[in-house]
C-alpha cells in the first residue's frame, strides 16, 4: 500500500468510527512509510483512560498493523476539553 493510500485509509477509518467532527493528524514520522504519528481530537474519548483510547485505535487499525503497513504508531488522543 502506498503512503498516500495508507493515510487516506487510516483517516477514513477514524472518521467512520468517530464522526466527521473528529480532528485527525496522521503523519509518516520518519519518512520511511512504517513509523507513524497520529493525533486525534474527539469528544468520544470523554471518560476513557489513555489505555482505553489507545485500545480503540489499535482495534480500528488492527489489520494494518498485522500486515506491517504500520510498523510503529505514536498516538496523541485527546478530547476538545483537554486541548
Amino acid at each position: 500500500m502506498q503512503n498516500v493510500e495508507l493515510i487516506k485509509e487510516v483517516e477514513q477509518r477514524i472518521v467512520d468510527s468517530y464522526g466527521k467532527g473528529v480532528d485527525i493528524d496522521f503523519q509518516d514520522e520518519r519518512g520511511d512509510g512504517k513509523h507513524f504519528y497520529i493525533s486525534i481530537v474527539s469528544d468520544k474519548f470523554e471518560g476513557l483512560s489513555r489505555i482505553e483510547r489507545s485500545q480503540q485505535i489499535y482495534k480500528i487499525l488492527d489489520d494494518l498493523l498485522k500486515k506491517d503497513y504500520i510498523h510503529a504508531l505514536r498516538m496523541k488522543l485527546k478530547t476538545s476539553n483537554e486541548l
